[in-house]
């Protein structure tokens, strides 16, 4: 007869009365029950098995009642954890739920990213640009070009940022199309240097769950982590 305080007893213990077979011949059957509750009929299982093995022990070398109370101990340790691992489960699924509802409706919304060319669409009228002007700039200067690279627009900057309103130095409307931004300050040496440039880009799509996590897929940058730091616009 297996030991259970042996730390291979619930082993032998099992592989004496936990095959289908052995279940089956000592009248031992497992109950159907949900699978929220398998790990309390695994206790009642064990319950059962155990009892069975009190009923061949030997009289003169009785079990110690303890094994058995160290033996319950860890089913119920185990069938804590399972449900706190079930829990923790369902709250990983619900994130991704609401993180994926809430990235869909990014879709279609725009974001500011470094770049130097956006597409301006039909009835657009203004144009966000964002730049960072060093302090040791004396002046800052924003000059916009068309597709044929034709510069239609020049403008002084007085902040780090500028809303274009799709006008050009003539002050009439143009059309929509791809145009492209340089800016550039002058420092209190004269020298003139490079800006960078943010400018608004769309959000084309969303994967969700990939190998980053979910994602937006944005317009000429590719795949953007829902964790970065973004300013989304209307």
């Amino acid at each position: 007869m297996a030991n259970i305080s042996d730390t291979k007893g619930l082993g032998g213990l099992i592989s004496q009365y936990g095959t289908d077979a052995a279940k089956s011949k000592a009248g031992i059957e497992k109950p159907d029950v949900e699978e929220s509750n398998a790990a309390l009929a695994d206790q009642n299982v064990f319950l059962k098995l155990y009892i069975e093995q009190l009923k061949g022990q030997d009289p003169t070398a009785p079990q110690d009642t303890n094994d058995m109370v160290a033996q319950m101990s860890q089913f119920s340790s185990l069938e804590r954890l399972t449900s706190i691992s079930d829990q923790l489960e369902n709250m990983a699924t619900s994130l991704t739920s609401n993180q994926a509802l809430s990235a869909s409706t990014l879709v279609g919304k725009s974001i500011l990213m470094e770049g130097n060319k956006t597409k301006v669409a039909e009835g657009v009228d203004e144009v966000q640009i964002r730049t960072l002007i060093p302090e040791t700039s004396k002046s800052a200067t924003l000059k916009i070009y068309d597709e044929n690279n034709r510069l239609v627009r020049t403008a002084e900057l007085g902040s780090d940022e500028y809303k274009w309103d799709t006008l050009d130095d003539e002050g009439k409307a143009l059309p929509a199309g791809e145009y492209r931004f340089a800016a550039s300050f002058i420092n209190d040496k004269g020298e003139t240097s490079a800006l960078s440039t943010r400018i608004p880009t769309r959000i084309q799509g969303v994967t969700i769950n990939g190998e980053n996590g979910t994602v937006l897929n944005v317009e000429n940058h590719g795949k953007i982590k829902l964790t970065n730091e973004l300013e989304i616009l209307g």
